[in-house]
């Protein structure tokens, strides 16, 4: 994307129609490839960005394992990894679209999250206000707070 410097978006890249431009996305950020390398899953959710390229350690922080205990937590854990990856592909794609091989991995995502949230749903319960049932569950079962661990 080009502003020009007055800040207006510039459809059109014609040469030396402008005497200056910014590009905002910074040229080769994600090297606009059709081949992204991301990281696994959980390395991504721990670290906070799917792309290794673009990861930049803050400072002497090192993330640390996202340990659980339960069969449910696992189950939210890999939710969480999924939604998190859906969400920073959705980003990546914004800026590159015409990248097939990272919409595919963006549909597989998806495809899986679905999966593993009926699962979830239909395990251990609603995950969210839309997937209530006909049975009123929010009286039943252990609450986070009573030691069940999540």
């Amino acid at each position: 994307m080009l502003f020009d410097k007055n800040g207006f978006y510039m459809v059109e890249q014609s040469k030396n129609d402008y005497d200056f431009a910014i590009d905002i996305i910074g040229g080769k950020a994600l090297e606009a490839s059709t081949n992204p390398k991301i990281y696994d899953l959980k390395e991504a959710l721990r670290k906070g960005n799917l792309f290794p390229n673009l990861y930049h350690q803050y400072k002497n922080f090192v993330p640390r394992e996202i340990k659980v205990g339960t069969e449910r937590e696992k189950c939210l854990l890999e939710i969480q990894e999924l939604d998190f990856s859906i969400a920073d592909l959705n980003l990546y794609l914004d800026v590159y679209p015409n990248d097939k091989q990272a919409y595919e991995i963006f549909k597989k995502y998806t495809e899986e999250c679905k999966r593993k949230k009926e699962y979830y749903t239909k395990v251990f319960g609603p995950l969210t206000l839309d997937e209530l049932t006909d049975d009123y569950e929010w009286s039943t079962g252990v609450w986070p707070w009573e030691g069940s661990g999540l």
